[in-house]
């Protein structure tokens, strides 16, 4: 799948869940799918900077202000997602707070698909893209459904792009924690 319409894709589903998460009444539903949509944005963002970003830095040469204005709206919505995660469904700046992460990363997905993804257009090929899209798939996955912790790092795309045709997706395994951490998570 492409790169970026994996992305697009990615915004709308994070803006989806703030949505439903707006209108549901239930308290401990809507803890339950903060939890889900903290993941989401986490995951969301670690495998942008990992996986695209990178080499947006590559291709953009002379103008590198739309990716660190990216990584700065990275910043605020983990900041603002972890803010919403520890606030209880009852508290009374429950709302504002979604908001403002609703805001946060509306105004996050509008600039990358308006500046940054048309400027990544151009400098990929489409084989690329799609290389880069298996990558994003893959780890987004990883990190939703093992939570690998956000102080471990991903691991990078290797250089170099394949031949034409080659676009087989790599296996991203999640990073091997401390043999003491696996231990205390068997209870041993």
């Amino acid at each position: 799948m492409d790169a970026l319409d994996l992305l697009e894709q990615q915004h709308l589903e994070v803006s989806a869940l703030m949505e439903r998460i707006a209108a549901e009444p239930s308290p401990g539903l809507r803890t339950s799918m903060v939890a889900r949509l903290s993941r989401m944005i986490d995951a969301h963002v670690r495998i942008e900077e990992t996986y695209l970003y990178p080499v947006c830095a590559e291709r953009m040469a002379g103008d590198r202000k739309p990716l660190h204005d990216a990584y700065e709206k990275h910043g605020l919505a983990r900041f603002a997602a972890d803010n919403l995660l520890r606030t209880r469904a009852t508290d009374v700046r429950f709302e504002a707070r979604l908001r403002l992460l609703r805001d946060v990363f509306t105004h996050h997905a509008d600039e990358e698909e308006g500046v940054l993804f048309p400027k990544a257009k151009r400098g990929l090929t489409d084989e690329q893209l799609d290389v880069i899209g298996c990558d994003l798939e893959r780890a987004y996955e990883v990190l939703l459904r093992v939570g690998v912790p956000a102080s471990s790092p991903l691991p990078r795309a290797q250089r170099g792009w394949p031949r034409r045709g080659a676009h087989a997706c790599r296996v991203i395994r999640p990073t091997a924690r401390r043999r003491t951490e696996a231990l205390r998570v068997r209870g041993v």
